[in-house]
C-alpha cells in the first residue's frame, strides 16, 4: 500500500533519526525478505559494519546509502504491508519483524511485513538509477524532469485505462491505487477512459493534479486507508484519508457535488473509484 507520499514521509523521518549511525548487525527472520539474494549472508555482507551516509527514495522505495571500502545501497521494497520503525533496542516489538538492523546508539530499525510482499535488497555502489529495481523507472512526479511534455508523450502512446497508465512506474514513479484515484478526481477525469484520448487541456489538468495531490499527501504524512495498515516510522497514521474524495468511499456522497461515488471492478481484483458527476 505505501506509495510515494508514505515513502517520502518515511525517508524524511529516517534521515532525521539514523544518518550517521552504523549498522552493527542485520537479523533476517523471514526468507522472503532476502529472496533477491543468493543467501542471507550476501545481504548481510553488504550492510553490516557500515555507516549510514544518507537516506533517499525512488518511487515507492526508501533506501540507505552506506559507506565502507565497497560502498553499498540498501533498498526497502515495502510491497503491500511493509513498515519501518525506529525504536530503542530494548523496546518490545508489537509483532515479529521480518528483519532488524541493529544500529549504534542502541537503536533498532525494524522492518515489518505482514503479507511478505516486501523485501530488503542490497546493491553495490550508490548509483541508484542504474540498479535493476529502478533502471526502467520514469521521472519522479515532483521533480523538474516530470514535465507536461513528458506526460503528453507518455499518454499519447498508450490505449490503456488512464489509471493503469498513472500506476505504470515506467511512466511516472511512485503512484499507486490510492493516489491514482484521487488524482483522476482532482483532474475531473474518469479513471477508466483511454489515456491516449485526453485533450491538451485535460493533460494539463492531470499534470497539475498529480503534483498537487502528491504534495498534499506528503504534507499529511501519507494516508492510512481503511485497514490502517500504514503507519509512519513512529507508529502514527497518515492524515491524507481525511482529504480523500473517492478512494474507499463507494456508495457515499461526493463531497463536491453530492452524487454517489461509484466503484467499477476491473480484472485483477482492483477497482476504480470515481464520481459520475465530477469526472468526465
Amino acid at each position: 500500500m505505501p506509495e510515494l507520499p508514505e515513502a517520502e514521509t518515511i525517508r524524511c523521518q529516517l534521515a532525521a533519526a539514523i544518518i550517521g549511525t552504523s549498522v552493527e548487525s542485520v537479523r533476517l527472520h523471514h526468507p522472503r525478505t532476502w529472496r533477491f539474494h543468493s543467501s542471507r549472508q550476501e545481504l548481510r555482507r553488504l550492510v553490516e559494519r557500515r555507516t549510514i551516509l544518507a537516506v533517499g527514495r525512488r518511487g515507492k522505495a526508501p533506501y540507505l546509502l552506506l559507506d565502507g571500502s565497497e560502498p553499498s545501497t540498501l533498498v526497502f521494497r515495502l510491497g503491500m504491508t511493509g513498515l519501518l520503525r525506529v525504536v530503542d533496542d530494548c523496546e518490545q516489538a508489537e509483532a515479529r519483524p521480518a528483519a532488524v538492523l541493529a544500529l549504534s546508539g542502541r537503536k533498532d530499525l525494524r522492518f515489518f511485513d505482514t503479507r511478505t510482499f516486501g523485501a530488503l535488497i542490497a546493491r553495490r555502489g550508490h548509483d541508484v538509477e542504474c540498479m535493476p529495481e529502478f533502471v526502467h523507472y520514469g521521472p519522479e512526479p515532483l521533480s523538474d524532469a516530470f514535465t507536461p511534455e513528458h506526460l503528453r508523450e507518455a499518454l499519447s502512446r498508450r490505449r490503456a485505462k488512464l489509471q493503469d497508465v498513472l500506476m505504470n512506474q515506467r511512466v511516472v514513479a511512485g503512484i499507486g491505487k490510492i493516489y491514482a484515484d484521487e488524482i483522476c478526481f482532482r483532474a475531473g477525469l474518469r479513471p477508466g477512459r483511454r489515456a491516449c484520448g485526453l485533450t491538451g487541456p485535460m493533460r494539463k489538468r492531470l499534470w497539475r493534479a498529480i503534483r498537487e495531490v502528491l504534495a498534499e499527501g506528503i504534507e499529511c504524512r501519507g494516508s492510512s486507508a481503511r485497514d490502517g495498515s500504514y503507519r509512519d516510522v513512529y507508529g502514527m497514521p497518515g492524515r491524507f484519508r481525511d482529504r480523500m474524495h473517492v478512494y474507499q468511499r463507494t456508495g457515499q456522497a461526493c463531497r463536491i457535488c453530492g452524487a454517489t461515488v461509484r466503484r467499477t471492478r476491473i480484472p485483477g481484483g482492483r477497482g476504480l473509484h470515481w464520481c459520475p458527476s465530477c469526472q468526465k
